[in-house]
């Protein structure tokens, strides 16, 4: 059974074994106990990402939710997609969040609807991000987040495992996995493409 070194330590066999069986595999990375995950359909996760992993995570998909490849997740963050209407309180206020690959999300951290964070953003612990950084190389603190330093581009050494996966699932095998589990996905179009191009 091939697993992936990154996850091996924060979940069990157990968990593994729970999510091969389950019919619906739309989670298909590993969440912790003490942290929920909403409209997973909406939600893409990348490469060695896995969000949630730790606990007290709330990642709400309700508008949509990309996440890129090797983003560091920390506990107790939130991110939301949607936020009710305020005057129709039954009705969502829709829009996505998009973090840039190699991202690192501090401790408790809460990203708000229609933020798109470009690569390598790092965002401070406790940070509020109400507005996006689509360029990225930065780090972010603060409530509203804003910029507390630039980072030198050409410094950036990205860090690639030997080993890849979905999630649960080796890079090889996803667009297959895709193609059986996730029709209906919101971002169903781009992860073929994605996961075509891959192998291409």
């Amino acid at each position: 059974m091939r697993f992936s070194k990154t996850i091996w330590s924060k979940v069990s066999v157990s968990d593994y074994i729970r999510f091969r069986l389950k019919k619906d595999k739309s989670i298909y990375w590993p969440v912790h106990k003490n942290s929920e995950i909403t409209h997973p359909m909406n939600i893409f996760v990348g490469i060695n990402s896995n969000p949630g992993t730790r606990p007290g995570c709330y990642i709400q998909g309700t508008g949509g939710i990309y996440i890129g490849n090797y983003v560091m997740i920390a506990n107790n963050i939130g991110i939301l997609s949607a936020n009710h209407n305020a005057y129709r309180r039954k009705e969502y206020d829709k829009h996505p969040v998009v973090i840039g690959d190699y991202s690192w999300i501090g401790m408790n951290a809460i990203i708000l609807p229609g933020v798109t964070l470009g690569e390598c953003t790092i965002v401070g612990a406790g940070a509020v991000v109400t507005k996006s950084f689509p360029e990225g190389y930065c780090v972010i603190a603060g409530n509203p987040a804003h910029i507390i330093k630039t980072l030198d581009k050409e410094k950036f050494i990205p860090t690639r495992f030997q080993e890849e996966f979905y999630g649960y699932i080796p890079k090889e095998k996803f667009n297959l996995f895709a193609r059986k589990h996730l029709k209906g996905h919101k971002y169903y179009n781009k992860i073929i493409q994605q996961t075509e191009c891959a192998h291409a």
